[in-house]
């Protein structure tokens, strides 16, 4: 059987990766893994949630895993795993594909160029040089989704 492992960051274009990783899943018929990976290199304060946490670290796992609960629930014919933790998502996207003998990878680019690009590094461009399957790579400042 057919697996896509979609990758989100969480920003405001996850949901176009989304919807472009579980079309291809239903015309497939495939299963799904969606991993947020939480960038160890990156300090962040999320945002207050209400909720009392340890570190920033457990605060962003916590948020992740409610977005990817979400976007599961919003997919309920399609068989969904979620996966979130704090590593390296330039070398954890292609590592975990590899484990759960991925079909495909689906993720977004933010199309950063210049200083940001030097800065942040491109984890689309770092995945699609060591990727053993296919990656398809949603430019999001190129494309326009349509509200259904």
């Amino acid at each position: 059987m057919s697996h896509i492992l979609i990758a989100l960051d969480l920003s405001d274009f996850s949901p176009g990766v989304e919807k472009v990783g579980y079309d291809l899943a239903k015309k497939i018929g495939a299963t799904v893994t969606l991993v947020t990976i939480i960038n160890k290199h990156i300090n962040y304060v999320p945002p207050d949630t209400g909720e009392i946490f340890e570190n920033q670290w457990e605060a962003r796992k916590s948020i992740a895993e409610k977005a990817l609960m979400t976007a599961k629930r919003n997919h309920p014919d399609i068989t969904t795993d979620i996966i979130t933790f704090t590593g390296d998502p330039k070398e954890d996207i292609v590592r975990l594909s590899i484990e759960k003998q991925s079909t495909f990878i689906v993720m977004g680019t933010h199309g950063r160029t210049g200083i940001s690009r030097m800065v942040m590094g491109s984890t689309a461009e770092n995945t699609l040089r060591n990727s053993v399957i296919p990656v398809i790579v949603v430019p999001m400042n190129k494309i326009k989704f349509k509200k259904e």
